[in-house]
Formats: C-alpha cells, structure tokens, sequence
C-alpha cells in the first residue's frame, strides 16, 4: 500500500515539470491575446476621444477597410501557417517563413499601391479626412499585418512568451508615438495610422529574430510553389468564411458616410468600441471549447458539457448588459468625454449575449468537423446585411445600423444553434 502511494507520488512529480512548462505557456497565449485586444481597444478609445468626429469617422471607415484585408491575409497566411508550420515544415520552418514572408511583402507592395490610389481619388473628390486615412493605412496595413504573421510563427515554435513580449512592445510604442503626437498637436488619421504600422514593425522585427533564432532546420526547405498551392487548398475556405463574416460588422461603416455622413459613422464605432472586450473575452474562451467538445463527444457527453460552456459564456454578456442598462451614458460621457451620444448602447450591448449562442455552437460545429455549415450561416447574414441591413442603413441612418447590426447577430445565433441542435442531441 504504501509503495503503491509512493510511486503515484513519484510519477506525480516527473509530470510536473511537463505540467508548469504547459501552464507557462498557457499564460503567456493569455496574456498574449489580452495584449493585442486591449491595444487595438485602447487605440479606438484614445481616437475616438482625442480626435475630430469626422477625423475619427474617417478612421472608422479604413479601419474596417483594413479588417476586411486581415481576414484575407490570416485566411491564406497566417491560419496554414499555423498547420503546416508545426506539421510538414516543422524541420525547415525558418526556409518556411521566409517564403511566406516573401510572398507577403509582395502582397504589401499592392496593399500599399492599392490604398495609396485610393487616398489619391478621395483627395480628388473632396474628401480629405478619407484621403488622410487610406495614405496612412497605405503605410500601416502591410507593416501591421506583417507583425500578425510572424508573432504566430512563435506559437508554431510553442514559444508564445516571445508573442506577448511584442504586443507589449506593440502597445508601449505606439501609446507613446500617439502621445507625443497628440500634445504637439500633429495627431489625424495619417499619423495615427503611420504610428500603428512603425510600432508594429519594430515589434514584429523583434520578434521574428527571436523565432529565428528559436528554429532550426534540419530538411531542405519547400518550394515556393508548393507553399502557394498548400496555402491556397487550405486557406480558400477560411477566406471565404473571413471574407463572409466581415460583412454583418462592417459593411455599414462604409456606406454611412455616403448617405449621412462620416460623424455618423464614428458614432457606430464608438458605440461598437464598448461592446469589442466582452466579445473578444468570450470569442478567447469559445476558441477553448472546440477541443474539449471533440473529446465530450467521444463519450457521449457533447450536451451536457455544451449547456455548461454556454451558461459560462452568457455570464459576462448579461452582467455587461445589467451595467449598461444601468449606466450607459454614464460610461459613454466618461470614456469619450461627452464627444458621443449612447443611443443605440442599449441595442448593441445585447449583442454579445447573442454572440454567446454563435461561439458556442460554432465550437460545436468546428467540433464535428462541419465547417461548411459555419460557411452557410456566414453566407446567410451577409445575404441579410447586404439587402435588409443596407436598406435600414439608407433608410434610417445610424439608427438603421444598429437595428440591423443587432437584427443579423440574431439570425446568425439561431442558424448556429439550430445547426449545432442535430449533433447535441444525437
């Protein structure tokens, strides 16, 4: 008996270290992401507050622009990167990188020609608040997204502490380039934009280096052309998922400003900034689910444990809601100084309790490996926003964004859970 107790102790303690090194790097994933989120909540917040309401809803309109283009970048980069780099290239991962890093800042080079036209037709048509945003995103967008690709290259190599020591370094730089610029008085859209892809860059060098250093090959590198062609079989899908689901969140910041102007469209976006960190908190937990639902499912479990991750997720949404029920304006006045009004803070709050529902049964989905329904769903409320959702927007202005913002959230959390309902039950 007591050998026995003795020997369960000692297999205990040579797991240990396997446990801390795994804990550690859970942290570091953690922290991390809290970092990225809370940069890019800080770089909206500080904006909002600090600039012209046209400036910002300038800002707003490139910054979705953008967006639409880091979905398209991680879809065919970043997420097979994510597969391929830890698997078939795992020993030249470093020959890898640099071809993907290659093909990268040749996507740049169009980014920048591409946005860089753009800023140049909008000076062209009167319209300089766009132009200053589109010439610094031009700047921004390639150096920005070039820090997305590389930081995950350090969770390929299971080192994600070099990932959280960028978006640190990401977060002090441009804090501080921002800061300056505001007290001199130099801070647009341009400068803004430009600040976020230096600090970017500076973080993203630091830390390729760092994965360099970390990796070591041992086979010859793959081909260009076979990167491109694995990159494209996998990645297509995840485009159009991405490309898809960008849709419903971000197609009205773009037609706002035609129809009633750029403040309007700045009110959205700082009505939406509140909503991002309980989204982004519970879209991190969600992202958990999908493992731990394809072991439940194996056994039998998948309901019980769904209904318990989704009472886990609604948690924050309702206790969110509560407060800005409570005082909503109150927050607005005190986060944007009294720049914007909290109509529609109400409406919008309820989204992440819909969002609950969406990660929840998407994780479901994921889990039975059916991400063709999570296209059909996507494919749906884009239909949705590009019809109804415009329509309300040209109708009834912000007001109709909202309406339409909370509307299509609500088709997209019944199509998850009806789709997920068949695979709980079964």
């Amino acid at each position: 008996m007591i050998a026995a107790i003795a020997s369960r102790i000692a297999n205990h303690r040579a797991h240990l270290p396997a446990l801390r090194l795994w804990a550690g790097r859970g942290f570091w994933a953690v922290t991390d992401q809290a970092l990225f989120a809370g940069t890019n909540f800080l770089v909206n917040i500080l904006l909002a507050r600090w600039l012209d309401p046209v400036e910002y809803g300038a800002f707003a309109v490139a910054y979705s622009i953008f967006l639409l283009l880091g979905t398209l970048h991680t879809g065919l980069w970043t997420e097979p990167m994510l597969v391929y780099g830890s698997g078939r290239f795992r020993e030249s991962f470093t020959a890898y990188q640099r071809i993907l890093l290659g093909y990268h800042w040749r996507f740049g080079a169009l980014v920048f020609l591409l946005f860089g036209l753009l800023a140049a037709t909008f000076w062209l048509l009167g319209q300089p608040p766009l132009a200053r945003s589109f010439a610094g995103l031009a700047v921004a967008a390639p150096l920005v997204l070039y820090l997305w690709l590389v930081r995950r290259g350090a969770y390929v190599l299971l080192e994600p502490r070099f990932a959280a020591y960028a978006g640190l370094a990401y977060l002090a730089i441009f804090l501080g380039l921002v800061a300056f610029l505001y007290l001199i008085g130099w801070l647009d859209t341009t400068t803004a934009l430009v600040c976020m892809g230096v600090s970017a860059w500076v973080a993203g060098v630091w830390v390729a280096l760092r994965v360099r250093a970390a990796a070591s090959d041992r086979d010859v590198g793959p081909t260009g052309g076979e990167v491109l062609a694995r990159h494209w079989g996998y990645g297509r899908w995840a485009l159009l998922a991405g490309a898809l689901s960008w849709i419903p969140g971000n197609i009205y910041f773009t037609v706002l400003p035609g129809a009633y102007g750029l403040k309007e469209a700045a009110t959205l976006k700082a009505l939406s900034n509140l909503v991002m960190p309980v989204l982004h908190f519970n879209g991190a937990l969600a992202g958990l689910f999908v493992p731990v639902f394809v072991r439940v499912r194996a056994n039998g479990r998948l309901l019980p444990v769904v209904k318990r991750a989704l009472r886990i997720l609604l948690v924050p949404p309702l206790v969110f809601l509560l407060g800005v029920l409570l005082a909503g304006e109150t927050l607005m006045d005190w986060v944007y100084g009294g720049k914007y009004d909290a109509a529609g803070l109400s409406w919008l709050a309820l989204n992440p309790i819909m969002a609950a529902f969406t990660g929840t049964c998407g994780a479901v989905l994921r889990a039975v490996e059916r991400p063709d329904r999570i296209v059909q769903v996507y494919a749906t409320t884009a239909a949705v926003s590009s019809t109804v959702g415009l329509a309300s927007v040209i109708w009834a202005g912000l007001t109709g964004a909202v309406f339409a913002i909370v509307a299509t959230n609500a088709i997209a959390a019944f199509l998850f859970w009806h789709g997920a309902r068949r695979y709980t039950l079964s």
